[in-house]
């Protein structure tokens, strides 16, 4: 895994005042405490809603710096290497990352949870080359740089949202709620030379380890193996199910018999009109098509 260094002059924020219940807003004056005792200048964009950070990435009002910063949670960072990777802006400006959301899985991938010690992290400049995956839906093309989800992983996060007041503890709430109602869906997958034409119940590709709130969904995931992990179970009662969820967090779930783990560099969903879970946000339908794209974006860690 390559690595450079180089000091940073100048940082970006795109700053998500809702993410969290409000967290982006009650860290940053210690974010600016490191970044004046550095020396370093800054800018902030405040989002007031859905796409904000996207449209703002994407367009000409973006300032002059070194490296743009997502402060919020996976929402956010998904709008924000979205919008850096289908400007075009993501061959020349930095990306990283203060995790200040509910879930924070892409941050927890990372290793670093604490707001503060993120700051001075990106401030020594470590730089690594990650993946995305490219997303094609028709004529629409779009990045994810954490997860695709289908079936109950689409159907918790819908869950999960209507319980944000809860805090982080709404995901494992709404993954308990899914699995009372769970339904299966015809699910027609093509990964690799495979055909997959059967009722199942999960799907999730995802670029990183963690998922929701620290569950350890793709161990052996890794950003920049230019490999895509893919979790999926086709059959499982309720018992059985609950049994695989209380595996998740340790990443022994992997070793359950009746859940398949590959790694692809490209898979296709050819189900018609699936509600999608994209890097945490419900959008999107089915039939998507979806390929790693290797080492494009540049991450400060």
């Amino acid at each position: 895994m390559y690595m450079s260094f180089s000091r940073i002059e100048k940082i970006h924020f795109v700053l998500n005042p809702n993410a969290g219940n409000g967290s982006p807003l009650k860290i940053f004056p210690e974010i600016e405490e490191e970044l004046i005792s550095k020396n370093v200048k800054y800018t902030v964009f405040k989002s007031q809603g859905k796409n904000d950070i996207f449209n703002h990435v994407i367009s000409d009002e973006m300032p002059e710096c070194d490296v743009i910063c997502a402060l919020g949670g996976d929402g956010t960072i998904h709008e924000a290497a979205d919008g850096l990777m289908r400007s075009g802006k993501a061959c020349d400006l930095a990306f990283s990352v203060i995790p200040s959301g509910t879930g924070n899985a892409f941050a927890q991938t990372l290793g670093e949870l604490k707001p503060k010690k993120a700051i001075q992290k990106i401030l020594q400049g470590e730089r690594l080359k990650i993946d995305a995956m490219e997303i094609r839906q028709g004529p629409k093309v779009s990045y994810a740089v954490n997860i695709i989800g289908w079936g109950m992983a689409s159907r918790v996060n819908q869950i999960s949202d209507q319980l944000r007041i809860l805090g982080g503890i709404r995901y494992n709430i709404a993954s308990l709620i899914g699995i009372a109602t769970m339904k299966k869906k015809k699910l027609i997958l093509r990964m690799n030379d495979e055909v997959i034409k059967e009722d199942a119940l999960f799907f999730l590709a995802l670029n990183t380890v963690y998922t929701g709130k620290g569950m350890k969904m793709a161990p052996d995931a890794d950003f920049s193996d230019g490999l895509i992990d893919i979790i999926m179970f086709k059959s499982a009662t309720k018992l059985q199910v609950v049994n695989i969820f209380l595996k998740l967090f340790s990443g022994k779930h992997i070793f359950d018999s009746r859940v398949t783990y590959k790694q692809v560099e490209s898979f296709s969903i050819e189900s018609e009109g699936d509600d999608l879970n994209i890097d945490g946000e419900n959008q999107g339908f089915t039939p998507i098509d979806v390929r790693v794209i290797k080492k494009c974006i540049t991450l400060i860690k």
